[in-house]
């Protein structure tokens, strides 16, 4: 506010008015997780990098990459609030656990900021799943009398995978020698996904 003391103005008041911008507003992420397959529910955190002063509401949506609902995880659609004040808050997805071997999977997190004040509406974050049902191979054990034709040997896997198993077969003498025992085999088998043995 401004008075005129001395001097002669055509009026004796005026105000002004300040406005100060902020240099502080908040931008948001969703941030990645790393979860093995039997780890229950992944724990999303969405978060700004600091405190507002309202709360920072944000839509939350799960989209398929490699992995996949609901073989691996349940879709999860959710709005969070992340009160004023404060800069975090998590979100729960549950992962899937299976018997089948997988690869490392991974789903995206997706988050639009729908009420708020941040310098970003969007942003996404990564949820890996390790997977804890990695098959062991074996070739197994089998006796064959001399007149028996083939010896039918099993190539195995402990528990079914997701994808195709090449295993690369060879043959080494012992006291069974080639030709005179045996003939030499050399040869790629394949256990089909969701197979065990072959």
């Amino acid at each position: 506010n401004g008075s005129v003391t001395s001097g002669n103005t055509s009026n004796t008041t005026d105000s002004g008015t300040v406005t100060i911008t902020d240099n502080d507003t908040p931008a948001m992420s969703v941030g990645d997780v790393t979860i093995a397959e039997d780890g229950g529910s992944a724990s999303v955190p969405v978060s700004i990098d600091n405190p507002s002063s309202v709360d920072t509401v944000v839509s939350i949506t799960t989209v398929d990459n490699s992995a996949e609902d609901p073989n691996d995880y349940t879709t999860t659609t959710t709005s969070v609030t992340i009160p004023a004040g404060a800069t975090s808050i998590n979100v729960s997805i549950p992962i899937t656990d299976d018997t089948i071997g997988e690869p490392t999977e991974d789903f995206t997190v997706n988050g639009s900021v729908t009420s708020g004040n941040t310098s970003n509406t969007t942003d996404s974050g990564t949820v890996t799943i390790t997977d804890n049902d990695t098959p062991a191979m074996s070739v197994g054990d089998v006796t064959i009398a001399e007149d028996g034709g083939s010896a039918s040997v099993p190539v195995s896997i402990d528990n079914p995978s997701s994808v195709d198993t090449v295993v690369s077969i060879t043959t080494v003498d012992n006291s069974a020698e080639d030709p005179n025992d045996y003939t030499t085999t050399t040869t790629t088998v394949t256990i089909p996904a969701g197979a065990t043995s072959i």
